[in-house]
């Protein structure tokens, strides 16, 4: 036997063994890969968030612009006689020296009918029997 073979089967077991297993690397290897995803994912997560805020705030700012837009338009016409005039009409109902106000009223709607069960009809309430058989 050559000697490098004798030292190998003759050498104490303590010292040349492996002192962690196989199967740690690849364990710590896929736990280090879950916690690089958990890392990514959740701050993928917070960009998506954000994404969306902001897409709802530019939202809400375009609906905003678009009521200043009305608003300024308004504001543009309350400068104007004829356009204050008209509000005063319509709104306050106001005439000119010599004209005649003229308006027009809605009349109240009558109250609804009750329901048949209720009773209330046009004259008092038959008794249940002449009722079913419709007399």
């Amino acid at each position: 036997m050559s000697e490098a073979a004798a030292r190998r089967v003759y050498l104490p077991p303590g010292p040349s063994r492996r002192i962690i297993p196989r199967w740690v690397g690849p364990v710590l290897a896929v736990g280090v890969g879950l916690a690089v995803v958990a890392a990514f994912a959740g701050a993928y997560w917070d960009l998506y968030q954000v994404q969306r805020e902001v897409a709802s705030l530019s939202r809400e700012r375009d609906e905003l612009r678009q009521g200043n837009a009305v608003l300024r338009e308004e504001i543009r016409l309350l400068r104007t006689p004829a356009y204050i005039e008209r509000l005063a009409r319509e709104q306050l109902g106001m005439v000119k020296p010599g004209e005649i106000a003229i308006m027009l009223v809605r009349p109240t709607p009558a109250p609804a009918d009750p329901s048949p069960g209720a009773g209330g009809g046009a004259g008092p309430r038959k008794p249940w029997w002449l009722r079913l058989l419709g007399r």
